[in-house]
């Protein structure tokens, strides 16, 4: 069964209860890589904006929602089947996913 548009790579609502409460319901500074793309985000927002979405993520989540390489390859998937995939801001993404593999 294909994944929905809407999934945010099987990140359970659980992990993003979790982040929250850790880092405490009543604080009041954002915490970054708090925020998971969803799969139609990655196949369809411009790569600027996606850019420091898939970063935060990938680089300053929290424990609770830290993708693992199965989710990166998922990610990096989408941005090869995008119509703009040799777009250079789509390169440099598929580049973080490359260096996120390696680690």
């Amino acid at each position: 069964m294909k994944p929905s548009p809407d999934d945010r790579f099987g990140m359970p609502d659980s992990a993003f209860v979790a982040a929250r409460e850790s880092h405490g319901l009543d604080n009041p500074v954002l915490r970054m890589g708090i925020y998971v793309p969803t799969r139609g985000e990655v196949a369809s927002l411009p790569a600027a904006v996606l850019y420091p979405i898939v970063v935060e993520w990938m680089w300053e989540s929290p424990s609770e929602l830290i993708p693992n390489n199965t989710q990166i390859a998922e990610l990096r998937a989408i941005l090869l089947a995008r119509s703009d995939a040799d777009d250079p801001e789509v390169q440099r993404l598929i580049t973080e996913c490359d260096g996120y593999l390696k680690d």
